[in-house]
């Protein structure tokens, strides 16, 4: 991938070239630092892109639900093809397939909807957070650890590769363990609450502020369904494989995605070789925009099977926050 020529711009992560009527291909796949598939949100983004290039302007994405079949190649570009299920007057439906080398990775249907006034309105409040400019980055945050001479070579080469991330998003966690800390990977109650923004000033076209918010979804979700157990991939027992099973999005009312967002996270429920979890993003003032879901399979590096103790069912269990 050239990253130099496509710049740092989140809004890159999902550009895609027409290749034929109805069909995309990606022109950047993005492998996280130890991972063994194309990051997930950015599939997931890119869908969504593709899909909404095939709907009128007056229509806006208001859901998609989608499967990950096989992990993507970050070497072989992703052709997306969308078939125009349904154009109605006030829904329209497009289903996406993702394929590397003829093989499907990935399927998801968006639905579309022209905006509609209701007198039914409610939503959850926005939960009271520090502001994001009090608190540390990211980046600073990682520099900090990587200035521990006790780091180890690989982890030390895993931060350096987070830091060279090619498409920027800010983002300012607070109150919950960071899941790749590997001083402090204590049992925490699966609650993750953090400011993103992507570096940059956006177009102002909603439907990509629409598919960047996809691609940001999948950042640290999964890992939230992890934190009942205190482990990470550098904890000892290992996280052998996280990878997402399926990823589904509400959309509620338009945002810019270069602007401060709240992103809450929590998981419900880990059973079964598999964790669920869930997502909220809010604006700064306190609108709830967009509702998320995504269950993926979590494996540890050693295979037991030995069904859990009522006792150790009941110490991980959590009240919801609301």
């Amino acid at each position: 991938m050239n990253t130099e020529s496509l710049g740092s711009l989140l809004e890159h992560a999902i550009d895609l070239e027409e290749i034929d009527v109805n069909t995309y291909r990606s022109k950047s796949q993005y492998l996280p630092p130890g991972a063994r598939a194309v990051f997930g949100g950015q599939v997931v983004g890119q869908a969504l892109a593709a899909s909404s290039k095939t709907v009128p302007k007056n229509y806006q994405i208001h859901s998609l639900h989608s499967y990950f079949l096989l992990g993507g190649i970050d070497s072989v570009p992703i052709v997306y093809n969308v078939e125009r299920i349904r154009d109605g007057r006030s829904y329209v439906t497009r289903r996406v397939i993702a394929k590397q080398k003829g093989r499907r990775i990935f399927t998801c249907t968006c639905s579309y909807q022209t905006q509609e006034n209701s007198l039914l309105v409610h939503q959850y409040l926005m939960p009271v957070v520090p502001e994001p400019e009090s608190l540390i980055s990211l980046d600073k945050l990682y520099k900090q650890w990587l200035s521990n001479p006790e780091i180890s070579s690989e982890y030390r080469r895993f931060l350096e590769r987070k830091l060279e991330l090619p498409f920027r998003v800010d983002v300012r966690r607070f109150e919950a363990m960071h899941p790749f800390d590997v001083w402090s990977p204590s049992k925490q109650e699966p609650i993750q609450r953090m400011w993103m923004r992507a570096e940059g000033e956006i177009s102002k076209d909603l439907a990509v502020h629409q598919s960047i918010a996809a691609y940001c979804s999948d950042y640290f979700l999964l890992f939230t369904a992890l934190m009942p157990h205190g482990i990470n991939p550098f904890t000892n027992p290992r996280l052998a494989m996280i990878a997402s099973l399926d990823h589904a999005m509400w959309f509620h009312e338009p945002f810019r995605a270069d602007e401060w967002l709240l992103y809450e996270l929590e998981s419900p429920r880990s059973v079964g070789g598999r964790g669920l979890a869930y997502g909220r993003i809010f604006t700064k003032d306190g609108r709830l925009v967009v509702s998320f879901a995504q269950e993926g399979l979590i494996r540890m590096s050693k295979n037991d099977t030995t069904p859990a103790t009522i006792e150790e069912v009941q110490a991980a269990t959590y009240k919801p926050r609301l």
